[in-house]
């Protein structure tokens, strides 16, 4: 199967332009080392647009856009994003046009039912995370909210966003209900444990080494590592290693490192201890750079640095396992 583990959705606000400036500021350091936009300094107005990448970033698409842009792709994990406050706005996944049919005005703290509604707007091949952030309104009502999103919307998963929401993940009194709670739902939690090009973002947060405790704690949770930590890959694959029901996902990690270094991170992974197996791809679509079908073929081709390396290609049955049967395997599901 060809499945992209992570991905998103929708608008980040009810201002679909605050997701275009969102994207633009994580996007910034990328149009700086292609040499569109000064390095020294913040870009002016007249230099963005310059650029031609002034509303480049994190567009705002739906159902229709991520199907058309996963072509060949079994399923698509689509990942809500908990309401928080930034810059004092309250921002979250909102279907801001209402297209899906969420009643009321566009609301992050819906961001549940509007997943819920991309799901059902193709169920074969949309897989909905939850979000939820235990420092919104406090813990207990983010298990109510993920209890929720389980029992009455039909969503599988529970996604978090901790450095975003400048929480600590090891945090016993804001995170453990919910790993308590996703344990009794069944639920695999994606955390994102990794770095951020916000400026906002907390990168002591980040760290991956904050979800030893977790694994210690919570033994039986399936616990799925954003982004393989970048960019401490080997502290989050040291998790993978450790912790039986740990497991990593390659995006943003893939698109910002070279075929070849994909190549090598994979062949190092095994002599790590950490079997390929445990490994998923996923893209963060529709973020500039994220294009599913160019990273899916990355990973396809990447035994072509093999033979120049002087090391043996990576066996075709653990690079299909990466691309979607891993995953498959972890949800149960079939073709």
């Amino acid at each position: 199967m060809l499945i992209d583990a992570h991905s998103h959705i929708l608008s980040l606000a009810a201002d679909p332009e605050f997701t275009a400036a969102y994207g633009r500021e994580g996007s910034l350091c990328i149009f700086r080392s292609m040499g569109l936009l000064p390095s020294h300094r913040m870009p002016a107005d007249d230099e963005w647009e310059a650029s031609g990448y002034s509303g480049r970033g994190w567009p705002v698409i739906g159902p229709a856009e991520s199907l058309r842009d996963h072509p060949g792709f079994d399923k698509i994990v689509v990942l809500a994003v908990s309401p928080q406050y930034l810059d004092g706005r309250l921002i979250g996944t909102v279907d801001t046009g209402g297209a899906l049919g969420v009643p009321g005005p566009p609301d992050p703290e819906r961001c549940n039912d509007y997943v819920a509604a991309v799901v059902q707007a193709d169920p074969r091949r949309f897989i909905g995370f939850a979000s939820v952030n235990p420092a919104f309104r406090g813990p207990a009502a983010a298990v109510a909210e993920l209890r929720r999103a389980v029992m009455d919307l039909g969503l599988g998963g529970l996604k978090l966003y901790p450095m975003y929401q400048h929480w600590s993940p090891a945090d016993r009194d804001l995170a453990f209900p919910l790993y308590q709670a996703a344990g009794e739902l069944g639920l695999p939690v994606m955390i994102h444990q990794a770095g951020s090009t916000r400026i906002d973002a907390a990168l002591e947060l980040g760290r991956p080494a904050l979800l030893d405790d977790v694994g210690r704690c919570f033994r039986d949770l399936r616990v799925i590592v954003a982004h393989c930590g970048h960019p401490w890959v080997d502290e989050a694959l040291f998790l993978l290693t450790k912790h039986p029901n740990f497991y990593g996902e390659l995006s943003y990690l893939l698109a910002s490192m070279t075929r070849r270094d994909l190549f090598l991170l994979l062949h190092r992974c095994e002599p790590m201890f950490v079997p390929l197996e445990k490994l998923f791809f996923g893209t963060d679509y529709p973020g500039f750079l994220y294009d599913p079908v160019a990273l899916a073929e990355k990973v396809r081709s990447v035994n072509a640095e093999a033979a120049p390396l002087g090391l043996d290609p990576i066996p075709p049955r653990k690079l299909d396992g990466l691309l979607g049967d891993n995953f498959a395997r972890f949800r149960g599901l079939a073709r």
